[in-house]
């Protein structure tokens, strides 16, 4: 290996050791919480370090062909260090800027799409409801009154039948027709609050 890949191979490591100090961060940042240990957290640190891992390496094969020297692991070491002395807190800060920044522009196109496409299709949902509702109403009225129109014969056979009942000899029936009057009317007055709810 000569003395310009071996070079190389420094330089990219220790990019590749500041890049390992930003990634921790940022995944800090996002996922990993402070609580208790759990399996979920476990899997999360493994297949971080996992995709570490490969990075390093297709960036030594593409810079040494994957040749593994003792300074490599020392590059990476002092690019993290140098990450942490020097550039931790200012991405820090830059990467707040940015979530902050993210976070507003999701708020403005979810407010976009409440404004522009949920709130109409409520809107069109209620006037939907209010006209079937509407319909419905206007239906039963109208089969409510045919039906009116229809036993109107009936009722009144019926009174002029009960106004040739006697009286006296025929109380008992009358009484009896009277009870059954009185539940039919309490019946036929549930059907129409059911249907009308």
């Amino acid at each position: 290996m000569t003395l310009t890949v071996q070079f190389q191979t420094i330089i990219s490591m220790v990019a590749m050791g500041i890049w390992i100090g930003m990634a921790m961060d940022t995944y800090g940042r996002f996922l990993h919480e402070k609580k208790k240990w759990n399996w979920f957290h476990f899997i999360n640190d493994f297949l971080f370090w996992v995709l570490q891992a490969l990075l390093v390496f297709y960036v030594l094969l593409k810079v040494n062909h994957a040749e593994v020297r003792f300074y490599i692991f020392l590059a990476l070491l002092c690019g993290f260090s140098a990450y942490k002395a020097l550039f931790e807190k200012t991405y820090k800060r830059i990467l707040e800027r940015v979530i902050i920044m993210v976070s507003a522009v999701l708020r403005f196109f979810r407010r976009l799409i409440v404004i522009f496409l949920i709130n109409p299709v409520k809107w069109l949902l209620s006037l939907l409801v209010a006209l079937v509702t509407w319909i419905l109403t206007i239906t039963w009225r109208i089969i409510f009154s045919l039906l009116k129109i229809l036993f109107l014969p009936f009722k009144w056979t019926g009174l002029l039948i009960w106004r040739f009942i006697p009286k006296q000899k025929w109380y008992t029936f009358k009484d009896k027709l009277l009870k059954q009057a009185g539940f039919l009317r309490s019946a036929w007055n549930k059907a129409i609050s059911w249907f009308k709810k």
